[in-house]
């Protein structure tokens, strides 16, 4: 008996004490904390659980969105976090000085666990330069160039695949454009980093590694959300199914697999691929890029690469649709300027000025990474559009309050490609990075241009595209978005254009 009422007692003192704890830590975050005199809601501010909470909502963004309206262009969001949607912040948080970043990159969002490998996205600036520094070849102007018959035989091959479907659907087809664009992207990528595709054009089905690796945002998302409460990032790795860790040791042995294929073979005559790159690195330079690093990049680089290109797209299409005047404006614009399909090519659709500015309204409204890149400030502290922050605070932009707020557009919901054209008085234009900026901007950026422009040309040249029957269409941004969009499907009725 009395063992029980010790043990009844002991409860007690814990949970009284764990009450006092988090009372006294609330109360510092609000009361005490450097980052007290930044707006921002209380029930954010005190504890980093609604945060979290929204964070695994999947409505991050929208939340953000709220928050700078009520709040302003800066807000803090956690007890040692603030969000910026200004145009100074970029430079601020990820410019560098002196070719050195002004701000660290944040690696509670990816904890390096042991065995894992450096790579282009590693937090170590050092290994980051150096895997950077290897794969620019890759991605040169002359490579590009060299690339552009990879893209157009994709292309090529999902317009043929289309033409197909509208043959066996007596003269229309009516097919999921999203996952379309997901093959075509990840079967790019996989040309280019692994010398081998995975068919998914040519099957019109999704190759198992895909679909793992279009769930990677859910995982990140979840382990940036328990990182911040330590242990439970210790024990969520004991409770992970045995389902999932076999599913991440396929996509790894897959990865492997590709990526020893790809290594075996020589130089291949001087080709620019992203093994290729690397390999002319490691001759030249005494940092060599071991095989294990070679492995890691080149899957990160399979997935940013089609993922965030994917979505970018899924997004344009999705507001050419819901605009039939943009749509008709756009695809006037491209069948003008070209006589047959077999003229379009990488080379002569970087100069289609409307078609351009058709691609970067769709990727203001939905922005493949919609939420902040995270960095944390160092222990010396900065000034970030003109305002003091303490080291150790994270921040970041977020792109899609950023776009969407009217401090920044006049409009900021309305789908108007002319804003990029010609000048509209309330826009600040400064304030649209979808890239980046700083040493960490993306590497593929101009890879990522010739994909989407001539996707687009040659679909708006080879149909008349109008939503399926029996589907509307909502805006792309009210989807969720864990860190990556989750994109549901958006069904298409594709007819042939008689010319």
């Amino acid at each position: 008996m009395h063992m029980f009422e010790d043990l009844l007692l002991y409860a007690g003192l814990c949970v009284g004490a764990s009450i006092v704890s988090i009372t006294s830590f609330a109360f510092y975050n609000l009361f005490l904390h450097p980052l007290r005199k930044y707006p921002g809601p209380r029930s954010w501010a005190a504890t980093r659980i609604c945060w979290a909470l929204s964070l695994q909502s999947g409505h991050f963004h929208h939340k953000l969105a709220d928050l700078h309206s009520r709040y302003g262009p800066v807000v803090r969001i956690a007890p040692n976090e603030l969000s910026y949607i200004d145009a100074q912040a970029w430079q601020d948080i990820y410019g560098t000085q002196h070719g050195k970043p002004l701000i660290k990159r944040n690696t509670i969002w990816a904890k390096k666990q042991p065995g894992d490998q450096e790579s282009i996205l590693s937090a170590d600036e050092a290994a980051h330069l150096r895997n950077r520094r290897a794969l620019m070849g890759a991605f040169t102007d002359n490579a590009v160039s060299e690339h552009a018959s990879v893209v157009e035989s994709y292309v090529d091959l999902m317009v043929e695949k289309f033409r197909d479907i509208s043959d066996a659907q007596g003269g229309k087809a009516i097919i999921d454009i999203v996952q379309w664009l997901n093959f075509l992207t990840f079967d790019i990528s996989g040309a280019l980093s692994f010398g081998e595709d995975f068919g998914s054009v040519k099957s019109g089905k999704a190759h198992p590694w895909v679909d793992i690796s279009c769930n990677f945002g859910k995982g990140l998302i979840l382990m940036a959300s328990v990182n911040f409460f330590s242990p439970l990032d210790k024990i969520l790795a004991l409770v992970v199914p045995k389902s999932v860790r076999d599913k991440m040791e396929y996509h790894q042995q897959i990865a492997k697999m590709k990526v020893q294929q790809r290594l075996a073979i020589a130089d291949r005559d001087g080709s620019q691929d992203y093994v290729g790159s690397i390999q002319q690195y490691n001759k030249e330079k005494g940092d060599k890029i071991p095989p294990e690093e070679i492995e890691s990049n080149l899957t990160t680089l399979v997935f940013a690469g089609s993922e965030t290109t994917g979505s970018a797209l899924a997004s344009i299409i999705n507001q050419l649709i819901r605009h039939p005047e943009t749509l008709r404006k756009a695809s006037d614009e491209i069948r003008s300027a070209f006589d047959s399909e077999q003229d379009i090519k990488v080379s002569n659709v970087a100069h289609m000025e409307y078609l351009t500015a058709v691609i970067q309204e769709g990727i203001r409204l939905g922005p493949p990474a919609a939420i902040g890149m995270p960095r944390v400030v160092p222990h010396q502290g900065t000034t970030i559009s003109g305002q003091w922050v303490p080291g150790g605070t994270h921040v970041s932009v977020s792109q899609y309050p950023a776009y969407r707020s009217p401090t920044n557009f006049t409009q900021p919901n309305d789908f108007i490609p002319a804003r990029f054209t010609t000048p509209v008085e309330g826009d600040n234009m400064s304030v649209f990075e979808p890239f980046l900026v700083g040493r960490h901007k993306c590497i593929g950026q101009k890879l990522a241009w010739a994909e989407m422009r001539l996707s687009l040309a040659r679909l708006l040249f080879a149909f008349d595209i109008a939503p399926a029957p029996g589907h509307t269409v909502s805006d792309f941004g009210e989807q969720k978005t864990h860190f990556f969009w989750e994109k549901g499907p958006l069904m298409l009725e594709l007819r042939p254009k008689v010319y």
